[in-house]
């Protein structure tokens, strides 16, 4: 019994050890294939292109609904508590914080998850096992060039682009659909919030999106890659990708909570 519990477990631990340092592997050839500046090549910009398209620009009206919805329920409930106490000069400070270091980068980072992750895990074993992979290689194309670059790109770029776009409709929008009620302009609510931002809020909220975005692409293109025979692994791997993304981002919260 003891003997299968400590088998189970170093499996555990293998598994997730390997998919890491795979995932690691794919973002550092990615990396010195940014530095080598492959994106500027026409085959490998155009698929740069259509990630951003597809991951940035048709995931917006997704991004504009949930942060109006979830952001009047945050300014209505903060101004309707902290005006009760009469702690006006808190309410930019507890905005700001929930919105752009928690609120904002995990709901952006579940919406790209769940429209782009899961494509990008679908398209690469797609590519996989229709043998596109291996023409790539018989032709000598890099595959950190047409397949990793692009879309490391996309979703880097797209997440923290994204989590503006969120906070900011969620700090406006919110109080435009339920923060009226309360006893608060609309110039000093945001007077509030002007004055509670700081530069370390901006690059907290840039930071903290680009690690997870990055996070979550190099899990997409692991798991991506490593369905071998056929293509009902797909539902398998992409939420072997939902778990390990889950776990990594966890870390991420507990680094920036320490920082």
């Amino acid at each position: 019994m003891g003997t299968r519990i400590f088998y189970s477990l170093g499996r555990f631990v293998l598994d997730r050890t390997t998919s890491y340092l795979q995932a690691g592997f794919i973002l550092a050839r990615a990396f010195f294939s940014f530095f080598r500046f492959t994106f500027l090549n026409h085959a490998v910009a155009r698929v740069f292109i259509r990630q951003i398209y597809f991951t940035a620009i048709q995931a917006l009206p997704a991004i504009f609904i949930t942060a109006v919805l979830l952001g009047s329920i945050l300014v209505n409930y903060l101004l309707g508590v902290l005006t009760g106490l009469n702690a006006y000069d808190r309410i930019g400070e507890f905005i700001i914080y929930i919105n752009l270091y928690e609120l904002g980068p995990i709901i952006v980072l579940f919406i790209i998850l769940i429209r782009s992750g899961s494509a990008v895990i679908s398209e690469v074993a797609l590519m996989k096992l229709n043998g596109e992979i291996d023409s790539l290689s018989f032709l000598n194309i890099e595959l950190s060039d047409y397949v990793y670059l692009p879309r490391v790109l996309a979703f880097v770029i797209s997440g923290p682009a994204l989590n503006m776009v969120f906070c900011l409709t969620s700090l406006i929008g919110g109080y435009l659909v339920l923060g009226y009620i309360h006893n608060i302009t609309f110039d000093n609510y945001i007077y509030q919030i002007t004055s509670a931002i700081s530069i370390k809020d901006l690059v907290i909220s840039f930071v903290k999106p680009f690690l997870m975005c990055l996070i979550l692409i190099s899990i997409c293109l692991q798991k991506g890659m490593s369905v071998q025979k056929s293509f009902t692994e797909v539902p398998g791997k992409l939420i072997q990708g939902l778990m390990h993304t889950i776990l990594l981002i966890v870390c991420v919260e507990i680094f920036f909570t320490l920082i």
